[in-house]
């Protein structure tokens, strides 16, 4: 092999070697940080969320913190300026887990469609109910789907943002997939849209315990306005997604 082979072989080891010690460590120093928390888990079990939303606020900046100094992973929000005064239909682009634990940090708490399943996890499902989220079945039926988006209805009466991922799912590459109820969410809580695109899955990839460092991008987009027709407003939606700019 010619040295200078050798020489690129050698720093590519070593670079993977330094990214899986900074992924082990993050991983080992968040579960520690989750251990300090611990005394204050039985406030998730009073039905007033309100005293337990400090500490999970508070919980979330400190695994920001660990984020960025330990797996080297920071995030730069540009378009703040497009963001109406709530509430707002939050759409965002879903790559990786990274945007559901920060989001709620980014843009002032909204209500998050959430799987089902999440909701039947001890501690994430305490959570999630706590932090007035909603359950939503991802096999769409027709009843649960009502009562969903009836407790969005009531979020917004309530003046709470809410947050979905139109395409349902984590989906990193691609045309953006704008699932159908999204427009039928849109027009029943008549209040504007606002398009988010993130790169979040190159740096926190979905499906791997490795976090690359790099800073995600968090693209906020000028609003889209209540009242369009769900045509229009599925296609304005999906275009706003898919721009790359």
């Amino acid at each position: 092999m010619h040295p200078a082979h050798r020489r690129v072989s050698g720093t590519s080891f070593v670079k993977h070697g330094v990214l899986v010690v900074r992924s082990l460590l993050f991983h080992v120093a968040a579960v520690m940080m989750m251990l300090v928390f611990v005394p204050a888990m039985p406030l998730l079990l009073i039905p007033d969320p309100r005293p337990s939303r400090p500490f999970v606020r508070a919980y979330l900046r400190l695994l920001a913190f660990l984020t960025r100094t330990i797996a080297g992973i920071d995030h730069r929000v540009e378009g703040v300026e497009h963001l109406p005064p709530p509430p707002y239909l939050l759409a965002s682009r879903h790559e990786s887990a990274w945007e559901v634990l920060f989001f709620p940090l980014l843009f002032d708490d909204p209500a998050a469609f959430a799987k089902q399943e999440i909701f039947s996890y001890p501690l994430g499902g305490l959570i999630a109910r706590r932090g007035g989220h909603i359950a939503i079945d991802r096999k769409g039926d027709l009843a649960g789907l009502k009562t969903a988006f009836e407790a969005a209805k009531q979020v917004v009466a309530g003046g709470r943002s809410v947050l979905i991922f139109p395409s349902g799912t984590r989906f990193p590459e691609g045309r953006e997939r704008i699932q159908s109820g999204v427009a039928a969410l849109y027009g029943l809580l008549d209040v504007p849209c606002v398009p988010v695109r993130l790169d979040s899955g190159r740096y926190w990839p979905p499906g791997s315990w490795l976090k690359h460092p790099g800073t995600i991008r968090v693209r906020i987009d000028r609003p889209i306005p209540a009242g369009l027709d769900r045509r229009a407003f599925s296609e304005e939606l999906r275009a706003r997604l898919d721009d790359p700019a």
